[in-house]
């Protein structure tokens, strides 16, 4: 019975030695790869590949009225080549009256940044801003992204953007009767906007 135990024992031993050496292989095949398709470097510029975060910050002028306001958005993709990129994004567009919140998928496409540290550059956005409901949006952006010869570039670009006009609800408050009433105003964000952006 105790040898028969000790041999059990040696076995789940053994067994997970094996797994641990296959666990270990497999992250390191896992890293290999990675870093092979991390690190192509053309003319010491790498080539854009795999996962890409941005930070898009823009300023903005209202085509209704002329005034100006400001916008903040993160997307978050992968490069499916060394041109397209494709993903995910959300945002904050600051206006005089109130704050809007854009969501969004995003194609950006890069021209010739193979070993190129200036590339011109065309961005896409479909999208829609949550006001008092969601009101669709469509942006479109051209520019030059500028390379590093690490995982690393920025961007600037000239955008313009439709948004479909919506109503909102104005709140007042009147002190005669102590009561708050409301008027229902059109909002039209429909812009032009500088756009600077960093990814990595």
């Amino acid at each position: 019975m105790v040898a028969y135990t000790l041999e059990f024992t040696n076995m789940n031993t053994l067994k997970f030695r094996n797994m641990k050496k296959v666990f270990v292989l497999m992250a390191m095949m896992a890293l290999a790869l990675t870093a092979s398709a991390g690190d192509v470097i053309v003319n010491g510029i790498r080539v854009p590949s795999g996962y890409q975060a941005h930070i898009e910050y823009s300023n903005l002028v209202f085509l209704k009225d002329g005034e100006t306001g400001m916008s903040l958005s993160t997307t978050h993709g992968f490069f499916y080549t060394e041109n397209m990129h494709v993903g995910l994004g959300i945002g904050l567009i600051v206006a005089p009256e109130e704050t809007y919140v854009p969501v969004f998928t995003s194609a950006k496409y890069v021209f010739n940044p193979i070993g190129k540290k200036v590339s011109p550059t065309a961005q896409m956005r479909l999208g829609s801003v949550f006001a008092d409901g969601a009101t669709p949006y469509a942006d479109v952006a051209f520019g030059f992204r500028f390379a590093s010869d690490r995982d690393f570039a920025f961007s600037v670009l000239m955008a313009g953007s439709y948004y479909a006009p919506f109503n909102t609800e104005v709140w007042t408050y009147n002190p005669v009767n102590n009561k708050d009433y409301y008027t229902i105003e059109e909002r039209n964000l429909s812009c032009i906007s500088l756009r600077v952006g960093i990814e990595w």
